[in-house]
């Protein structure tokens, strides 16, 4: 199942990512920013007002909620699945140098830890687990790895902001991130990265999957694919969404406004669905 998330709490879910649910609303001005899945549920992470705000569901019909106070400061940024629990990242990206970077876990989306700082000039805000660590990437190029599933985290020295990377994931032993202007770099272990590739100005890669045979990087008017990480094919690619998953053997993103997009190939998409409410993030699931 797809799950579809974002404005005015907006939440909807498809099986095949062509056809969508009646949309589930919440309070005008909440906002789930992102979703992912594990242990058998979805959980979206949001904001209203000066708090955090969270929902699950094992189903896509029946949806729980539940929030945690912000502070207006303390805002999670980033969610994801491993070590069998959610993790959480965020902190307050315009303290530059001083951001305050904290995380947060939870066994079932609704009741999270405290506020776990970790001293960090900078925020994480994507994170992949394998070979039984996790990597995380975030703003001013910082790329960080946990061994112990993101309580605690090693910095990558000498990193430069040029090379932020806006998204992360793992397959085939080897960690890819991706980011602006078509740039591409993996890492075994975390703490060395290899040369940095890059594409064309603009081609912006927000998303990277892993899909059991190849990364697919999905950029702004292009495509990478990749066995291993190191050799990359570039496609040009048409009405591409801003942010993607990947499941069942399909593609769904997301693209401003409002629109959900489908592809079989990561190349060519189609748009299946138009919202009155925006929608920031798409995630898979069983």
């Amino acid at each position: 199942m797809f799950v579809a998330v974002g404005h005015n709490g907006i939440r909807l879910t498809s099986p095949d990512g062509a056809k969508w649910s009646d949309p589930v609303l919440g309070k005008e001005g909440e906002v789930y920013r992102g979703i992912c899945f594990g242990s058998g549920r979805f959980v979206a992470f949001g904001s209203y007002g000066g708090v955090n705000i969270f929902a699950t569901t094992t189903d896509g019909i029946t949806w729980q909620t539940a929030q945690q106070d912000a502070k207006y400061s303390r805002y999670v940024r980033g969610i994801a699945f491993g070590k069998e629990r959610f993790l959480a990242l965020g902190g307050d990206p315009g303290s530059v140098g001083a951001a305050n970077a904290f995380e947060l876990t939870s066994t079932d989306g609704l009741k999270w830890s405290d506020f776990h700082e970790t001293g960090a000039k900078f925020v994480l805000r994507r994170v992949a687990f394998g070979n039984d660590l996790c990597v995380g990437v975030g703003d001013r190029g910082r790329r960080a790895v946990s061994k112990d599933g993101g309580l605690t985290w090693e910095d990558t020295p000498g990193t430069k902001a040029i090379d932020t990377l806006i998204d992360v994931a793992f397959g085939n032993g080897i960690f890819v991130g991706v980011g602006l202007h078509g740039l591409r770099i993996s890492t075994r272990d975390g703490k060395q990265w290899s040369e940095r590739q890059t594409g064309e100005e603009g081609e912006h890669c927000n998303t990277v999957v892993w899909t059991g045979d190849k990364f697919v990087a999905i950029g702004q008017g292009a495509t990478y694919l990749s066995p291993d990480g190191e050799k990359w094919e570039r496609i040009p690619n048409q009405n591409a969404p801003t942010t993607a998953t990947f499941g069942g053997k399909l593609f769904v993103g997301s693209s401003w406004k409002g629109r959900l997009l489908r592809s079989t190939d990561g190349v060519k998409w189609q748009e299946v669905l138009k919202s009155e409410h925006h929608l920031e993030a798409v995630g898979y699931g069983h």
